[in-house]
């Protein structure tokens, strides 16, 4: 592989920095060219953040996306421009706030599938503009509402009365924020996220990644120490190894090979091929008879 930068690197984020804050360290620290992320963290959220190095940017849009699992606190009886506390009040509830059960029942019925509508300021693309772009510039404007599923939705009171912890598993694309806000709303006080933390995307979990060294200089062999590597890598996609090299050598170059090579494999369904070794060579698309390569990654002698 070139570079020798490439692969998969799971960094447990801290509060404060951006995640393209984080890219820019790991980019610097390594001199890759090429470092990415499979999807943000608000600066103000801590946990699982996903960058890929390398020629395994390539496989970005392979990764696990879900299941993704939050943890954190969220506040009744408060509105916020932002849906969190990091943004300005624009109400507080005005009287008693509901009950605990009052709290847990309407969390119960926020479970499954359902449309979501995204919190104003959030990446969510309208007409080409970030929504917390036009959120910026004052422009208001309501997003369409996407299919979310959230698959648990755990609370649990703390010992301060308009707090209440959460966990929580949802599909990719959910807005945790959006949740709690449609909480608030659905209780009639109001509620806002206080704090965030993903702890597992798919198979990987926050325990197995990597925490940032407080020193600059440290990162550049902590992150080879955690780097997976592409050939184990989590990727969304069936696993098949050609039975042949080949047919291994064919499709490392970008041709197809016959459907003969890849028995098991519906059509129009994609596929992370191997060699006979194991080793990754890309992405496979099966149709009109053949394996067509959608991916192909360069190795190394």
């Amino acid at each position: 592989m070139s570079e020798g930068w490439d692969g998969l690197l799971p960094i447990d984020k801290p509060a404060g920095p951006t995640s393209h804050d984080i890219v820019a360290w790991v980019r610097a620290s390594t001199g890759s060219r090429r470092v990415g992320h499979t999807g943000t963290l608000d600066p103000a959220a801590t946990g699982l953040l996903l960058l890929v190095l390398g020629v395994a940017t390539r496989l970005a849009r392979f990764v696990p996306q879900a299941p993704k699992t939050y943890q954190g606190l969220f506040a009744l009886g408060v509105t916020t421009t932002t849906d969190d506390l990091a943004g300005d009040v624009v109400s507080r509830h005005e009287g008693q706030l509901p009950g605990v059960e009052a709290v847990l029942a309407a969390a119960a019925v926020r479970l499954g599938r359902q449309l979501q509508v995204p919190p104003a300021f959030s990446a969510r693309q309208v007409g080409g503009t970030r929504l917390y772009r036009l959120a910026r510039r004052g422009v208001v404007i309501e997003a369409p509402a996407s299919e979310i599923v959230v698959d648990r939705l755990d609370l649990t009171p703390t010992d301060i009365p308009d707090r209440f912890a959460y966990e929580m598993v949802v599909s990719a694309g959910t807005y945790v924020r959006a949740i709690v806000r449609d909480l608030g709303v659905a209780l009639g006080c109001g509620a806002a996220v206080a704090s965030l933390r993903r702890t597992a995307i798919g198979p990987l979990r926050v325990d197995d990644a990597l925490t940032l060294p407080a020193e600059k200089e440290a990162l550049r062999e902590a992150v080879r120490a955690r780097l997976i590597p592409i050939d184990v890598m989590p990727l969304d996609l069936p696993s098949i190894a050609l039975s042949s090299a080949q047919d291994a050598v064919r499709f490392a170059a970008g041709g197809a090979v016959t459907t003969e090579a890849v028995e098991g494999l519906n059509d129009a369904s994609l596929a992370a091929v191997r060699d006979e070794l194991g080793r990754l060579l890309g992405v496979g698309h099966k149709g009109d008879g053949c394996l067509k390569p959608r991916v192909v990654l360069p190795r190394g002698a």
